[in-house]
């Protein structure tokens, strides 16, 4: 899908999907087809210092015009390349997603996100709750793909989102998860503002909001494969947050995570799985 005449432009794309990542070679052209199967046209990713062979996954799609790469060697950097996505990408895009590489972003009753994100034109952003998937019994990973070996969950979530947004009205990225606009606020889906947590400053404007009143992925939702296998998990919990730049200051209670994490069979995804496997294996 393209989309012309938006707020009086021309834009290359309907959906657009901006990410920070860092070895991530594996699971790269998965969460990449993945959303071009469900409408994602264009992807804008920075590459945090990655030793692994991401240039050689990412090559053909760059090479198509798919996927536009930079090198970002800053840390922390990830509101710094959000920011850079929207200064650079700005008129390329209608709608751009601010997720990361184990964010799967969908419609469960649609086919196609460009389908839903239609209704929510009015918005200048919407915030998308996400569902946290946990090692399905992985101690090691698991060869196949993320949203086939991964279908255990927990039964709730909380409602912090991440963020869908018009780039044209858009400012700049608050935190990884809320951004602040040019005129207006972000919604959910189901049409609401987005609130703050009881614990935030009086002093916070609106836009500064990054939880919804109410969990709800009816109409849009995130599948987040949050620990993958727990080898993974355990090194992840180590590691400093692109974000932040900080380690999680509190030990985590990593039995207790992988406990909760995968409590719930979700097989949501695995309808896809025929088809983004016939992606991944495809030559470009």
């Amino acid at each position: 899908m393209h989309a012309d005449g938006c707020a009086g432009g021309f834009v290359t794309a309907y959906l657009s999907i901006c990410a920070i990542y860092r070895n991530e070679a594996p699971y790269l052209r998965e969460w990449i087809e993945f959303h071009r199967l469900v409408g994602a046209e264009r992807f804008f990713l920075y590459n945090n210092n990655s030793t692994d062979d991401h240039e050689r996954v990412l090559a053909p799609l760059v090479r198509d015009g798919t996927v536009v790469v930079r090198d970002w060697p800053m840390f922390p950097g990830q509101r710094a390349a959000y920011d850079h996505t929207l200064q650079e990408h700005r008129d390329d895009s209608r709608w751009i997603a601010f997720i990361d590489i184990d964010e799967f972003l969908y419609a469960p009753k649609e086919p196609a996100l460009p389908d839903v994100l239609a209704r929510y034109e009015r918005w200048p952003g919407l915030g998308v709750n996400r569902l946290r998937f946990g090692t399905s019994g992985h101690r090691t990973p698991p060869a196949g793909l993320v949203i086939e070996n991964y279908v255990h969950r927990a039964p709730k979530s909380r409602y912090l989102v991440k963020s869908v947004v018009d780039p044209r009205r858009t400012s700049r990225c608050l935190t990884a998860h809320v951004f602040a606009y040019v005129e207006g606020h972000a919604v959910d889906e189901r049409e609401r503002p987005l609130v703050h947590a009881d614990d935030a400053p009086p002093e916070l404007p609106p836009e500064n909001a990054s939880l919804t009143e109410r969990f709800s992925v009816g109409r849009l939702c995130i599948n987040h494969y949050a620990t993958r296998s727990e080898e993974e998990f355990r090194r992840k919990v180590q590691r400093a947050q692109a974000d932040t730049g900080r380690t999680i200051a509190k030990p985590i209670p990593v039995e207790r995570v992988l406990e909760n994490f995968n409590m719930q069979r979700d097989e949501t995804l695995l309808r896809y799985v025929p088809a983004l496997r016939e992606a991944v294996q495809r030559e470009s």
